[in-house]
């Protein structure tokens, strides 16, 4: 997660719990928000063990985090929506073995939805008509990678804002950019060896040589350079016309 400053919003319905024993530790957390520090410690612990293979399903379906009010971890937790210049604090609830549905609490979505509409942290389903579901229900549908709509005030049928959670457990949002981004480094590629010759000539590479172009990714962007030398390519491609 990039460290950037970010406002903090708190919802109604947070305001309106007693914060008791995490009072000194959200004031603080609430100050690193606001300064722009490191919440790596403060995610979810699979995220401080490195384990890429687990999924936080709350976060790839509804693309709500949750924050633990300090880096050694603790029973609540802050769920929170994380954009690049605000956390919306929704509420914090307890977690573990015990409290399984915490993670597909309902009202997490009308929260959101209530609190901040203008930040279009949800997505209605039209046409649809969201089915009242058991807790045990909701788990099950998230423990097997389903997704499910919520019901709003009014009765409209609410998902994340993103796309939801794919049979893999992934975000699918998360599986359609890297789809995208594998078809841009194909196109690329293409460009690539289309204009082999020209990078060739321009850094005097004999054809004897292996000509080694990669690419770089920044939080800019990306650029490519020779690795041998270490020198930097700016590559451009022409529109192609389109007959009528």
């Amino acid at each position: 997660m990039p460290r950037r400053p970010r406002v903090v919003r708190e919802s109604c319905e947070f305001l309106g719990q007693s914060l008791g024993q995490h009072a000194t530790d959200y004031l603080a957390l609430k100050k690193l928000i606001s300064n722009g520090g490191d919440l790596t410690p403060y995610l979810s612990r699979d995220v401080l063990r490195s384990r890429a293979e687990k999924n936080d399903k709350t976060l790839n379906s509804w693309g709500v985090h949750h924050l633990h009010f300090r880096p050694g971890g603790t029973r609540d937790v802050l769920f929170v929506r994380i954009t690049d210049s605000a956390v919306f604090v929704v509420k914090f609830l307890p977690h573990g073995s015990p409290h399984r549905d915490t993670w597909v609490d309902p009202a997490l979505l009308p929260i959101l939805h209530d609190n901040w509409p203008e930040a279009s942290a949800t997505r209605e389903l039209r046409g649809i008509t969201p089915e009242p579901l058991s807790s045990d229900q909701r788990i099950a549908l998230r423990e097997n990678n389903g997704n499910f709509a919520v019901a709003m005030q009014d009765g409209a049928a609410h998902v994340g804002a993103e796309v939801g959670i794919a049979a893999a457990g992934r975000c699918l949002q998360d599986v359609l950019d890297c789809d995208r981004i594998f078809a841009e480094l194909d196109r690329w590629q293409q460009i690539v060896e289309e204009n082999e010759v020209g990078i060739r000539s321009a850094l005097n590479v004999p054809p004897s040589e292996e000509l080694w172009v990669r690419v770089k990714f920044e939080e800019g962007g990306c650029w490519f350079y020779e690795a041998v030398r270490n020198v930097r390519i700016a590559l451009h491609t022409q529109a192609k016309r389109v007959s009528d």
